[in-house]
């Protein structure tokens, strides 16, 4: 399989590597006027610079504004065999085949950080013209670097967006509190902030566990009369954690429909 790449930052390397790294595709061609260093990908400057045009997979990795630009600027050939595969956020699967004059079947694709180190999150939706066959070839690309699932409703990647692509930064945002009342309790910043990323790697092992129910997982914590018993008590306050997550959660939601309808 061959795999061109529209930017290569983050996001496009952490998948690119991890591709070629498995063994998933054969040669791998990035554009990109950054040039990163240090990469197994070939980085061309510009698609002027383009040797070769029999891509099995396009993947738009750069800004969601330079999207129709990135698609338009390839040649013809570029996407005559290949599917059209974006991991932008707010850019639909119409707008992308259009740009592509409706001669490349697409794929949406919401991956989110943690693909940086194998562990990411990502929902698929694709149009009627991705067979099985390419729908399969996806699918294995991605779960290279976490799991990935593939969506009914190409309005289910919003809802995607506001919770695994948004959602390491929320926990990275408790995380920060929890260091934070570490210091505040005593402790040294550095040990605060190694207890907090270690406690959240081990609850996140244990929730990825086949079967898990978090509900049961709090409670094996959580003993009556407790110190853990005292502080789900402060959470679960008039609902007061529950209502700001879901608050949070409607709000990225929103923005990413608001977002879809600016593209």
């Amino acid at each position: 399989m061959k795999a061109l790449f529209l930017g290569y930052g983050k996001m496009g390397s952490a998948l690119g590597e991890a591709w070629l790294a498995n063994g998933l595709v054969d040669r791998l061609v990035a554009i990109d006027p950054g040039h990163p260093q240090g990469v197994a990908a070939t980085v061309i400057g510009s698609p002027a610079l383009m040797s070769e045009s029999d891509f099995d997979v396009v993947v738009l990795a750069v800004k969601p504004a330079m999207a129709r630009e990135a698609i338009g600027s390839l040649p013809g050939t570029v996407l005559s065999r290949a599917v059209l595969v974006s991991v932008m956020a707010g850019v639909g699967c119409s707008e992308m085949s259009d740009a592509a004059g409706n001669c490349a079947p697409v794929v949406r694709a919401m991956p989110n950080t943690a693909v940086m180190v194998n562990q990411g999150c990502t929902g698929l939706f694709s149009t009627t013209l991705v067979d099985p066959a390419k729908r399969g070839q996806i699918q294995k690309l991605f779960e290279a670097v976490g799991i990935a699932v593939w969506l009914e409703r190409e309005a289910q990647v919003d809802a995607v967006t506001a919770i695994s692509g948004s959602g390491p930064a929320y926990y990275h945002l408790f995380s920060e509190a929890l260091a934070n009342a570490g210091v505040e309790l005593g402790l040294p910043i550095d040990l605060a902030r190694q207890l907090a990323a270690q406690t959240a790697l081990g609850a996140a092992t244990l929730q990825c566990q086949p079967q898990a129910d978090f509900a049961a997982l709090r409670e094996a914590v959580t003993s009556p009369n407790g110190t853990t018993a005292a502080a789900i008590a402060k959470f679960e306050e008039n609902d007061q954690l529950r209502r700001l997550v879901m608050l949070a959660a409607q709000a990225a939601h929103a923005r990413s429909v608001e977002l879809s309808g600016q593209s």
